[in-house]
């Protein structure tokens, strides 16, 4: 200490610089993140911040993106034709083949599903009546009243099996059924 009771000039100069060094860089990080937010906020559709495309109608209708599934369906796929799917839960990490619409229902897609219905997608009784009784097993309330509103006119009265002990999910119980 001085005898003014300052440190001295070399110690203030030690503190000052080591006081940059640990600040600095905290506030540059803060300005960034804070820049990064506000380019969010003003442009949220900005490709830096939205997931790759989907690169098949699979995809699209699991991450309910019924834009890209309404262009793989206008660019010729067949909204009857099966899919190959695989997911850790809904499949046990299996690839099965199954219906788009099965697999919107699987996956609570509702955009995809009305997209489906209203493009193309084949509603039998038999179609109607396992997606329906898939959604009511899956707990997807708001698909299984779209499914009955759509199949109104189909008779499906049967009613849904109840879920195996075979340890099967009700997906895959329906995958194989087909």
């Amino acid at each position: 200490m001085t005898p003014t009771g300052h440190p001295p000039l070399a110690a203030r100069r030690r503190r000052d610089v080591l006081l940059l060094l640990v600040g600095a860089p905290a506030f540059i990080t803060a300005l960034g993140i804070a820049s990064l937010e506000l380019w969010r906020l003003s442009s949220p559709d900005s490709r830096a911040f939205s997931s790759p495309a989907a690169a098949s109608l699979a995809e699209a209708i699991a991450r309910d993106d019924v834009n890209r599934a309404y262009d793989f369906i206008r660019g010729g796929e067949d909204p009857n034709a099966p899919l190959l799917v695989e997911h850790p839960a809904l499949t046990g990490g299996r690839k099965v083949r199954v219906a788009p619409l099965i697999w919107a229902v699987a996956t609570d897609a509702d955009r995809s599903l009305q997209m489906l219905l209203g493009f193309g997608a084949r509603v039998d009784a038999k179609t109607i009546r396992q997606a329906r009784c898939l959604a009511e097993q899956l707990g997807h309330t708001r698909l299984v009243r779209s499914l009955e509103k759509h199949g109104e006119n189909l008779a499906n009265d049967e009613p849904c099996p109840r879920p195996g002990e075979s340890g099967v999910t009700p997906f895959e119980a329906l995958a194989r059924a087909d």
